[in-house]
């Protein structure tokens, strides 16, 4: 209601030919509140100035509104404007007793002018950056996951050498590795995730004798989510099996704050006293905007922080744990803001730090109160290659198909008749946060796009029923994971089972094949799933390591597996169940999650691996390969890029994939700095 009622307010200001000066007054203070534009702001507040020096309480209030907007951005102009407000203003008592304050407490302190000038710096940039580590709480090191080896790493920011503190061997070994990581208060400790297929664990390491111990394991969960550190050194705040826990670091004990499966996109953080935990939840069933709130560690109750119509998440506490700082596009764009916050509570409204941010990931606040983030030109699109039918070769290259929600978009399906492409995006300039929540669906003959925002935090894997009206999806909200009946002409969707199932219907659309990973009983199994007697047959069985992918082929006879570990085994079995024959092996470095599709006529399984064979796939090349389902070599078909999602037209002449091979810019890691003294500047 309020962001309506000032962009009514905004919009009846420029419907006026002749602005009053008190209508210009209130455009300028949308502009400095709520957009947290001050340059512009600073624009008005002088042609008020200059326009209606008559109104001599107005010019004085906009002088008054204008040093303040010089002195938040550290102009060394605040001071002369001040110094004018009392000079020409004299009459105008009450404002003019604020500057003479304003100007004792710049004299006090000369560099505060200066002081007060927000700066950002870029500290590292190039190959090799990961985001999900954080910076030293003296702002010296930042961790990170060397992607090389799986391993956690340290960078020095003054130096620029890089250590890893553990040591996994290489990547043909079991599928492990490093993920988030967060800094011990002392800095001389780290908390990380460790990722295997048997369970998530949370382990200790000391960067000055870097052998690290389990602190903490899930074994029905895929993912142990690590958020922060008391301020103490003495709990680690984190979540497991739906649930947001304090663990003891002494004897890793774990005591529930709060049992939940909403979606969050900032990481929760916990208060510098140890009695608020700070987390945004999604403001309706949708997920898409959040909202910012405070769970009570003593008493479990959940208060608003932050409530607004656009998206708010949060990025971490100022030093002091006076403020909160939190991300909004309430402006239109991506900023940063704060807000104060007193026993639980909100005191008075947030204030723009920093406005027009592309898409970042928050990387933590040093001591000193400088802010950490992350910029990636990662991006994501859906292509189509035309391929020769008899070759199967690609004969041009790749068009991309996404103009709308570019970089944002992916798991292309083409509908059985070959007249539709359905595929998912992300709603937001949010890096890493964000799931894919939109579902499109394009025309191939009219090129117009339907759109269907869906009531999930993230959604994957859309794939069409036989009728070419309903579409099956993967995804997740704030019950839980599940997969869903879509119906494309009234968008009315309908939860067919609890579980996020990324397989293959039936050619009938009675069942679902997939594979489904059970860590209790250390299986990964492929299921046919009867949609009507709820009742589930199984076709292959290997560990719980394997994690297999699945593809059908066309006339539903054959299915194609392909497992996650190494070395990477391609096979296909009857789908009503036999014994699987081995098609294709290979090679490849890391967790890359390769899926498959069948060509129309049934004869060959397209899939993306790296040019070439070998222990560095990541630095390789990568292209579209087929294989015979009848046996035989698998060819090279010349797309040129990694291939993701692939999805094969009917007419057996071109296919849609996903790929982020389009990077022009490097990832970078940026420290904003000087922010906290704005904080203190009254409004």
């Amino acid at each position: 209601m309020k962001k309506l009622l000032i962009a009514i307010l905004a919009a009846s200001v420029l419907a006026v030919g002749a602005q009053s000066g008190n209508d210009l007054f209130q455009k300028a203070l949308v502009m400095e509140r709520t957009e947290g534009n001050l340059p512009e702001a600073i624009k008005l507040y002088q042609r008020i100035v200059d326009r209606y020096a008559g109104d001599r309480k107005l010019a004085a209030n906009a002088l008054m509104q204008m040093a303040q907007c010089q002195e938040r951005l550290g102009q060394a102009e605040a001071r002369k404007t001040y110094e004018r407000l009392v000079r020409d203003y004299s009459d105008q008592t009450e404002q003019v007793q604020a500057a003479r304050s304003r100007l004792t407490l710049l004299a006090q302190t000369p560099s505060r002018a200066s002081a007060a000038a927000t700066t950002v710096r870029k500290v590292w940039s190039g190959s090799g950056i990961a985001f999900e580590g954080e910076i030293s709480p003296d702002g010296r090191y930042i961790s990170f996951v060397d992607w090389d080896t799986g391993d956690l790493a340290i960078c020095d920011l003054e130096t620029g050498a890089k250590r890893r503190l553990t040591n996994k061997g290489p990547w043909k070994d079991p599928l492990e590795y490093a993920y988030t990581s967060r800094w011990a208060p002392d800095g001389k400790q780290i908390v990380y995730e460790w990722y295997d297929p048997r369970g998530s664990e949370l382990r200790l390491v000391n960067i000055d004798n870097p052998k690290s111990r389990l602190f903490y394991r899930s074994r029905q969960w895929e993912w142990v989510d690590l958020f922060d550190w008391s301020s103490d050194g003495k709990e680690i705040l984190a979540s497991d099996k739906g649930g947001i826990l304090l663990i003891s670091v002494k004897d890793s004990t774990a005591r529930v704050l709060k049992t939940t499966h909403l979606s969050y996109h900032g990481t929760p953080r916990l208060s510098r006293d140890g009695r608020y935990v700070a987390v945004d939840f999604p403001q309706r069933e949708s997920g898409a905007e959040h909202d910012i709130y405070v769970l009570s560690v003593e008493s479990g109750r959940e208060a608003a922080l932050v409530s607004h119509p656009a998206d708010d998440w949060i990025l971490g506490w100022s030093p002091d744990g006076k403020w909160l700082l939190f991300a909004s596009d309430r402006s239109g764009t991506l900023g940063i803001w704060a807000i104060q916050v007193v026993d639980g509570a909100a005191k008075g409204d947030p204030q723009i730090i920093k406005a027009g941010l592309p898409e970042i990931l928050p990387m933590g606040v040093t001591r000193q109160g400088s802010f950490c983030y992350g910029q990636s030109s990662r991006n994501e699109n859906v292509y189509v290659a035309k391929l020769d039918p008899r070759t199967g070769k690609a004969t041009g290259p790749p068009e991309e198909m996404t103009q709308r929600f570019e970089g944002l978009c992916g798991n292309p399906a083409y509908s059985r008749d070959g007249r539709h492409l359905a595929y998912a995006c992300s709603r937001g300039p949010i890096l890493g946060f964000r799931g894919r929540n939109i579902l499109r669906i394009r025309s191939l003959e009219t090129g117009e796009d339907r759109e269907l925002s869906t009531a999930f935090a993230s959604i994957f894997y859309p794939r069409w029923l036989p009728d070419g009206r309903f579409l099956l999806i993967a995804g997740h909200n704030d019950q839980g994971g599940g997969t869903y009946k879509i119906d494309t002409q009234t968008l009315e969707m309908k939860l067919l089972f609890r579980d996020a199932a990324a397989g293959e219907p039936s050619p009938d659309g009675k069942g679902l094949f997939y594979a489904k990973r059970e860590k209790e009983n250390n299986l990964c199994r492929i299921l046919f799933r009867d949609f009507e007697k709820g009742e589930e047959r199984e076709l292959y069985r290997g560990s719980v390591a394997e994690s297999y992918n699945v593809s059908l082929s066309r006339d539903g006879r054959w299915l194609a597996f392909l497992n996650r570990t190494n070395p990477r085994v391609l096979r296909i079995l009857p789908a009503e169940g036999g014994k699987p024959r081995e098609l294709f092996r290979f090679e490849l470095v890391g967790d890359a999650n390769i899926l498959m599709t069948w060509t129309a006529d049934g004869k060959y399984i397209l899939f993306s691996k790296p040019v070439g064979e070998g222990p560095d796939g990541y630095k390789q090349e990568w292209d579209l390969w087929r294989v015979p389902a009848a046996g035989g070599e698998a060819q090279r078909l010349g797309v040129g890029v990694d291939c993701e999602d692939p999805s094969a037209h009917p007419d057996g002449q071109q296919i849609a994939f996903s790929s982020s091979h389009k990077r022009t810019l490097s990832d970078e890691v940026w420290i904003l700095e000087n922010f906290l003294p704005l904080l203190q500047i009254k409004r």
